[in-house]
């Protein structure tokens, strides 16, 4: 259908939203993923840390062993290992991919401002 997206099986219009269109809901959801995002990655890193003491290994080497590893796998391994190890993200990217479907927002371009305190790519937010 020309004209029409479809995503996550729910079909929507494209919307023509203003260059200044902000979402709260977005804003409040790429918050999460960043949040989510960095509690798992410390946690990735304290394993990290405590497999290659456990083994005798320094840490350049055990992060080098592991990323070799999973870059090995088929990708659909890929993918279960990262999510095995990004629980928490995957939840935020799951409610991310939800939002968009439902709005045909961007959680990343509509939430930006909410984030960051001021427009993507360096525009200023109106009266700041």
């Amino acid at each position: 259908m020309a004209g029409m997206e479809v995503d996550s099986d729910v079909l929507r219009m494209p919307q023509k939203l203003s260059h200044d269109f902000e979402c709260a809901e977005c804003g409040t959801i790429l918050r999460a993923l960043l949040n989510e995002f960095h509690v798992d990655l410390r946690e990735v890193r304290a394993r990290l840390r405590d497999t290659a003491a456990a083994s005798g290994r320094s840490l350049a080497e055990m992060r080098s062993a592991w990323v070799d590893s999973v870059g090995r796998m088929p990708p659909d391994e890929q993918m279960t290992v990262m999510k095995a190890h990004y629980p928490r993200l995957v939840e935020a990217r799951r409610q991310k991919a939800e939002h968009e479907a439902l709005t045909g927002h961007s959680v990343h371009v509509h939430g930006w401002a909410r984030v960051f305190g001021r427009k993507p790519f360096g525009g200023r937010l109106p009266g700041k």
